[in-house]
């Protein structure tokens, strides 16, 4: 079907290109943008319906015009117009100055403020949700530190310091740990068994790093974290103990990490540092998630760096007889020199 400028013709086409609109792209880009506007998932449908429901709208007000524009044209209007109906809609109570707590930030929020002696009445909240400390404060004339303590109680409160933290703590030891893997890879400090591995990109990782740092909590109980963050994404150049420091800080956030404390055994090899690497691998064993090959490896290394070199290959044999069918433990063992089962 070709654009025409009839009526029926234009206005079908146009709900055409509305339908795949909605089935391909849609759901994807607002799913996105509800996550990042705090949306509760049981509102996402309807806003999703809304959306749909205000573009195919403008397909039969603008049949015409729709039904003649390109793809990408067309996807960059209706993309507008989903952004109008969401910013300045949907949050336009958001935006203005002196909005009352309990209409902006729901019933429980404004129960706990409430309770705080000396909390201003009023918020002057941002276009993305979150408090304009500085206005706020001025409007109040209450000092910046104090209203931000505030609502690090007020957060507190709610439970936002318990799960959510812990959630990004876990998110930025899993890049910590990945940063300080590629290091050790790039720098050809660490000897992986031999498979298919993508090679190190350290400017990937701190490209993650630095979307965490727009995405991570911003209140006191995270200060500590969001200064780790700045520590690594402003580094000009990495010094050899890079790696080590960084897996430190990830099994900090996250002891229950088996991967970071592998990487962290890793690290204490190519340092030499073989104590720091039998505690790495001590604290690696208890945890249910280190598969049983990679802790047999990390022993057999550890041997081998104390010198015990037939202990290492003797170790590896009889893993490889326990586990006749790990193609890893087999590929290993056989370049190690250990008998066949």
């Amino acid at each position: 079907m070709t654009a025409t400028d009839d009526g029926e013709g234009a206005r079908a086409l146009a709900l055409a290109h509305w339908r795949m609109f909605c089935r391909r792209a849609l759901p994807g880009t607002l799913r996105r943008i509800a996550a990042w506007k705090g949306v509760p998932p049981q509102s996402f449908r309807d806003l999703l319906d809304d959306v749909a429901q205000e573009i195919a709208a403008d397909c039969l007000e603008h049949a015409a015009v729709i039904a003649a524009l390109p793809l990408e044209a067309r996807h960059a209007r209706w993309m507008r117009l989903m952004e109008r109906m969401i910013y300045q809609d949907r949050f336009a109570a958001r935006r203005r100055r002196g909005g009352d707590l309990a209409e902006c930030a729901g019933p429980g929020l404004a129960t706990d403020w409430a309770t705080i002696a000396g909390a201003p009445a009023e918020l002057d909240l941002l276009v993305n949700g979150r408090c304009n400390l500085a206005r706020t404060a001025a409007a109040a004339g209450v000092p910046r530190r104090r209203l931000r303590l505030q609502l690090d109680e007020v957060a507190r409160r709610c439970g936002a310091d318990g799960e959510q933290r812990a959630f990004w703590r876990r998110r930025l030891a899993e890049a910590l740990a990945g940063l300080a893997a590629d290091l050790l890879r790039r720098d050809e400090r660490v000897c992986l068994a031999p498979r298919a591995r993508r090679p190190p990109d350290v400017a990937r990782r701190l490209q993650r790093l630095r979307r965490l740092a727009t995405h991570f909590p911003r209140h006191a109980a995270t200060q500590r974290e969001r200064a780790l963050i700045r520590r690594w994404t402003c580094a000009r150049r990495f010094e050899p103990g890079a790696p080590a420091e960084l897996l430190a800080a990830a099994t900090a956030l996250a002891p229950d990490n088996a991967a970071a404390w592998a990487w962290r055994f890793e690290a204490g090899i190519a340092d030499g540092d073989l104590a720091a690497a039998a505690r790495a691998l001590r604290a690696a064993r208890v945890l249910p998630t280190l598969p049983p090959a990679t802790a047999v490896l990390a022993r057999a290394r550890l041997r081998e760096a104390r010198g015990d070199r037939r202990g290492a290959v003797r170790l590896l044999a009889r893993a490889r007889r326990r586990q006749p069918h790990d193609r890893v433990l087999t590929a290993v063992a056989a370049a190690a020199g250990a008998g066949a089962p």
